[in-house]
């Protein structure tokens, strides 16, 4: 097989939560659909690269099947040596391009082609769209990611740039090199005075500080198409598919605009307003879920279909008792978004879901919780009609609080403990990943970084060593200076400084590892699965 530009310079490739079949069924629940269990669903990821993304998945659900596509035979190769090395059955992991996809596969639950769809040619954006159609169930949720305008239309420019400058060179890391040159170069020669020179200014930054593959493969890649979102609504269209949702609802969220503006949108049709929602904000990226064109799409009951599935949230609410006043409670949320809550019982469950993190609570068991929580435990007995009222108000609450990302919503439970036991067993995959990079897969799906002291305790934790022998071999392992230890800065060199240190930071970060999901739970771990 002949080598792609991915083989040159790898992709890193790590997980994309946003792509995660939990996501994806939460999403086609509200919107009406009846999506597969996530546990036992069969899920595709086109251009999988080295399955950074599609292994977690084999990974945390052991009953599911997995199948990952990629033209890259190099990436490939070091996937399916994270497969071999985990002893994973429910994988496969395919040096294949997207074109020569079987016909006769079986159906997929869920499609993830995430970072591909821009990226190549015409007729494998086709090819991509007729997977999708001819492959997943009839109740079966794709997602397609893709560059969008207007937005890339001065991203295009400074590519365009860029290959011009870049175009002498042929040795990719030579070709990054002088694409960093030129950023720097038009940086000093363009001020920030203009307007012009403000919106360069901004691109160049963004670009300054992204990785070097990204660089390579997003601005200098012979293929990048974007396109308005009314065309690639066409183009499943086209394919006998239809336009479900987006991944990220609170980019499209109506209430930051005026209402005379929000009037207006709400007359549109989808496809019109969404189209119209990204000249708005110039929106530069979609990631878009589809369905069958057959499947029935209901977006007028989204709070009532709130009732199966879980709840979380990781917003502190300090001190609980403000709750419990006649005051609104009002929550910061990221970009400077206010959410303010007024009902009693929402706002109940605000505290109970904050104290209850990284717990996810199904509906009905927090609905139980909250008005247990606002009675003071005694049963308050209302009507019917009165329950119901309060039922439907909290639903919308949360549904709109999910929309603006102030809550979780899962349709399905989450597959770790927090619980650390005597003899901790990790992850098999997040040790396998720590004995050679500081970034490690934790089990909510997500990348994170660990400390030299947490990536050596993690390599040990296989569920044959006591959380006290285990202190007392970190404390050795640092006193002979095989590991530095530092506090605000200075390096512990006391033998008596280093084990107090240790001593007292061990169990809270042996729990901060827990609460960032990196023990599975007690039922994997008995049965010997990863």
């Amino acid at each position: 097989m002949s080598t792609t530009s991915y083989d040159d310079v790898l992709y890193p490739s790590y997980t994309h939560p946003q792509t995660h079949p939990d996501r994806l069924a939460t999403l086609a629940t509200l919107n009406g659909l009846q999506p597969a269990p996530v546990a036992t669903a069969r899920i595709l990821e086109l251009a999988c690269g080295q399955g950074g993304n599609i292994i977690p998945l084999a990974v945390s659900y052991p009953q599911s099947h997995c199948a990952g596509v990629d033209l890259s035979q190099r990436q490939i190769e070091l996937g399916r040596a994270v497969v071999d090395s985990l002893g994973l059955k429910n994988i496969e992991l395919r040096a294949q391009s997207i074109l020569d996809f079987p016909a006769d596969s079986e159906p997929f639950d869920y499609i993830i082609a995430h970072g591909v769809y821009s990226w190549v040619p015409k007729v494998v954006r086709d090819k991509i769209l007729q997977i999708c159609r001819d492959h997943l169930a009839p109740q079966g949720v794709g997602i397609v990611s893709y560059n969008t305008f207007p937005g890339w239309h001065q991203r295009r420019m400074i590519r365009d740039m860029m290959i011009f400058h870049t175009k002498r060179f042929t040795e990719p890391a030579k070709r990054i090199e002088q694409a960093k040159a030129f950023l720097t170069f038009m940086t000093q020669a363009t001020g920030a005075e203009s307007a012009y020179g403000r919106s360069l200014h901004e691109e160049f930054h963004m670009l300054s500080n992204s990785d070097e593959s990204y660089l390579f493969h997003e601005q200098l890649e012979e293929v990048n198409e974007p396109v308005y979102f009314h065309q690639f609504a066409d183009e499943i269209a086209k394919h006998e598919l239809q336009y479900l949702c987006e991944v990220e609802q609170s980019n499209l969220r109506f209430e930051r605009y005026p209402p005379q503006i929000t009037e207006v949108l709400a007359k549109m049709e989808i496809i019109e307003r969404e189209q119209y929602l990204d000249f708005f904000s110039r929106r530069t990226f979609r990631q878009t879920l589809m369905c069958d064109r057959e499947v029935t799409v209901d977006r007028d009951a989204m709070a009532s279909r709130i009732n199966g599935l879980f709840v979380s949230s990781n917003i502190p609410i300090s001190p609980p008792e403000k709750s419990q006043e006649g005051q609104p409670l009002v929550l910061n949320l990221r970009d400077g978004v206010e959410f303010t809550i007024r009902d009693p019982l929402a706002k109940a469950a605000f505290v109970e879901l904050g104290t209850q993190w990284p717990r996810r609570i199904q509906f009905d068991e927090l609905q139980i919780a909250v008005r247990k929580q606002l009675s003071r435990g005694s049963v308050v007995m209302q009507s019917q009609e009165d329950f119901q009222r309060d039922t439907r108000l909290l639903q919308e609450t949360l549904t709109h609080a999910f929309v603006i990302s102030a809550i979780g919503l899962h349709a399905s439970d989450r597959t770790f403990t927090c619980e650390v036991s005597s003899r901790p067993v990790v992850c098999p995959l997040v040790r396998h990943q720590a004995a050679s990079s500081e970034k490690v897969t934790s089990r909510m799906h997500s990348t994170i970084s660990l400390d030299p002291i947490a990536r050596w305790i993690v390599t040990k934790l296989d569920g044959s060593i006591d959380t006290s022998q285990l202190l007392e071999m970190l404390i050795e392992h640092a006193q002979n200076e095989k590991m530095a230890v530092q506090v605000e800065g200075r390096v512990l060199t006391s033998p008596d400084e280093i084990r107090q240190h240790l001593h007292s930071k061990f169990q809270p970060n042996l729990q901060q590892l827990a609460y960032q999901g990196v023990f599975p739970q007690a039922m994997f771990a008995e049965l010997g699965l990863p």
